[in-house]
């Protein structure tokens, strides 16, 4: 059954945690033992024990004889209660958690392997070894709060306070034997009055009245009762008699406790299995239901510039809308000139390899990724020039040469998080007559970029990431005038006939058939992106990373990265790379997902002249990277997450 909890125990402080978790839309099984010995019986659920039902404020509770007349009375919305002291129920019956509200202030038997989630009432548990969770139930400042490690106040054996009076409002039997009530539950009783008996053979003990008072509570009649045990309960305020039938205070902030702390674990629960996703910078894992459907639905159509029947035809068109789409997003100059590639791995191999030539120069950062790197040393042993250097455009406009044929760079690191101004090194090299190539893989539908303002000529982009499409699908828009030699050649849907390939454009650059499940997927991320505004995703990712480096901050043992003394993150992406002292990236990655089920990337992140700048080839880093979709509540675990393994020291 969904969302079921089993609650053990059914008195008056029990009573008030089930009525909150059916009023929040648990289903609720109490269980008892064969005679319980409730004192407020007019607000327990334990009373249907002996009355097969009742009644407490609006909502009756039922008792079943079985699981299966447990789960009827349950699907109708009320809770449930069965004579099973032991839990045998649970070999049927699979809740989400189980609370045990006994308060015997001792542990009778309830251990975390009962539930996903386990939680105690009061005294007598410790949480993290017996349960997951504790409430304290003494009367104060901390009554009904959430204890995740430790245990609740001890009991004094001294009842709280109530109008000035504490132990007196309690009575407790003088004597041992059966319980025989002279009053009732809501008579108005004086100090010294008899309200019961206990009976013992022919010997009869009376039972007075401690207090002036109204009687909220008595012991069933015909109680066995041994000495000293708690069987009455007196309000020293007079005007309280509808309180004798409503849940209590004490009960009713019990409850709540019990219901953060559900909800809590349960969250906390649900992000573990499925994870706290922080590796953004890698790929946008929660792809969108407009993405999914657009990719779903592409896969029905045919082979765009195959044939002219309609399938075919279908699936050109929206081919020509992505391009058309991607041209207006990044201010390309037609949409003849965007071409699709299998990822922006292959949209830099086919620009560097297809523009430069031996005797050309050509300058780099050492921000970058390996796919700018390892393309432009293969072209270095081939003849072409290569300086790498620092990404600032002054730093980039001091190695110009006379045959310096391109910059290539990142606009943003996917390492650090910085933003570079490419808008400056774009002005730089149009005065020069240098070709500008951009990676954008890390800020494409999270910065605005316009080729035509930040003067870039050739702009290669991952569609996986922050254009929200699924893998698998990149691409290149290319300045008009600039050729670019193809990587490969083959079918192109026209001139079928020619020995060689096209040299119009995008086919030029396109052999083969399309992938258009993935274009489809990324025309829609990128639909997405436009009707919720780049601004608005950009704050709020920025707004995220903030909020993550300021709770751990000031943490000792933490290095940061590429932040400075005093990070602007109006300036970055939501990447965040740090340290634990020097343990290895590797171990705090793991120990965050098998512990906390954070997902992060440690390591070298692909961009080796990064970790050689920072001195940390060997250490790696644990990058966090966050999406528009991270939540508050994830970013605050990820952050205890650090503050406890630093506490642990890994």
């Amino acid at each position: 059954m969904k969302d079921l909890i089993i609650v053990r125990g059914g008195g008056d402080i029990a009573t008030g945690t089930i009525y909150k978790l059916v009023k929040s839309g648990f289903n609720v099984l109490v269980l008892e033992i064969e005679s319980p010995s409730a004192i407020r019986r007019n607000v327990a659920f334990s009373e249907a024990v002996y009355d097969g039902k009742t009644k407490v404020e609006d909502m009756t509770c039922e008792l079943a004889h079985s699981t299966d007349e447990a789960v009827k009375i349950m699907e109708q919305g009320r809770p449930a209660l069965m004579v099973d002291p032991e839990a045998r129920c649970l070999e049927k019956l699979h809740p989400l958690a189980l609370v045990d509200a006994i308060l015997a202030k001792k542990n009778l038997g309830t251990n975390r392997r009962m539930a996903p989630i386990t939680i105690a009432l009061g005294p007598g548990f410790t949480a993290g070894e017996d349960v997951d969770a504790v409430i304290e139930t003494k009367r104060g400042h901390r009554l009904g709060r959430v204890i995740r490690e430790g245990s609740a106040i001890a009991n004094t054996g001294i009842p709280g306070v109530i109008a000035g009076v504490g132990k007196d409002r309690v009575i407790h039997s003088p004597g041992k034997g059966v319980l025989r009530n002279v009053c009732h539950i809501t008579d108005t009783v004086k100090k010294g009055q008899t309200i019961a008996y206990i009976e013992d053979g022919q010997e009869k003990i009376e039972v007075h009245a401690t207090i002036d008072g109204l009687l909220r509570g008595l012991i069933r009649d015909g109680y066995p009762v041994t000495k000293g045990f708690k069987i009455a309960d007196i309000d020293p305020r007079m005007e309280e008699y509808s309180n004798c039938f409503t849940i209590s205070d004490k009960a009713r902030c019990i409850g709540g406790g019990v219901l953060e702390a559900i909800l809590t674990l349960k969250e906390e629960q649900r992000q573990k299995e499925h994870g706290i996703y922080a590796d953004y910078a890698a790929t946008s894992a929660k792809k969108p239901f407009e993405v999914k459907k657009a990719v779903l639905d592409s896969m029905s159509q045919g082979n765009a510039g195959r044939g002219a029947h309609s399938a075919s035809l279908k699936a050109s068109r929206t081919i020509f809308r992505a391009r058309r789409e991607i041209c207006e997003f990044f201010d390309a100059d037609r949409p003849e000139q965007v071409v699709f590639t299998s990822g922006i791995t292959e949209s830099l191999n086919l620009v560097i390899k297809g523009l430069l030539e031996p005797g050309d120069h050509v300058i780099t950062t050492y921000m970058e990724h390996n796919s700018v790197l390892r393309p432009l040393y293969e072209m270095e042993q081939k003849g072409v020039s290569l300086t790498i250097t620092d990404p600032c455009p002054e730093a980039i406009a001091r190695e110009f040469r006379k045959n310096t044929k391109a910059v290539i760079m990142t606009h943003g690191s996917n390492v650090t998080g910085e933003v570079f101004d490419i808008a400056a090194v774009g002005a730089l090299c149009r005065e020069k007559g240098i070709r500008l190539i951009a990676d954008t893989a890390q800020t494409a539908g999270i910065f605005p970029i316009s080729m035509k303002k930040d003067q870039i000529d050739i702009l290669c982009f991952a569609g996986h990431k922050g254009l929200l499409g699924p893998q698998g699908i990149g691409g290149i828009c290319i300045r008009d005038g600039i050729g670019i030699r193809p990587l490969k050649t083959g079918g192109s849907g026209f001139d079928s006939f020619s020995k060689s390939h096209p040299k119009k454009m995008p086919e030029a650059l396109e052999a083969g058939t399309q992938n258009g499940p993935g274009i489809a997927g990324l025309e829609a991320g990128i639909r997405l992106i436009r009707s919720i505004g780049l601004d608005q995703i950009r704050q709020r990712e920025q707004n995220s990373i903030r909020l993550f480096y300021e709770q751990i901050k000031d943490v000792p043992g933490i290095s940061f990265y590429g932040l400075g003394a005093d990070p602007d993150f109006s300036k970055r992406t939501a990447v965040l790379s740090c340290n634990l002292k020097d343990y290895d990236s590797s171990i705090v990655s793991e120990e965050l997902e098998e512990r906390f089920g954070i997902q992060t990337r440690p390591g070298a992140h692909c961009a080796p002249l990064v970790h050689e700048h920072y001195h940390t080839k060997e250490q790696g880093m644990v990058r966090f990277s966050f999406g528009f979709d991270t939540t508050e509540e994830e970013i605050r675990i990820a952050a205890e997450a650090l503050k406890k393994l630093m506490e642990e020291e890994v």
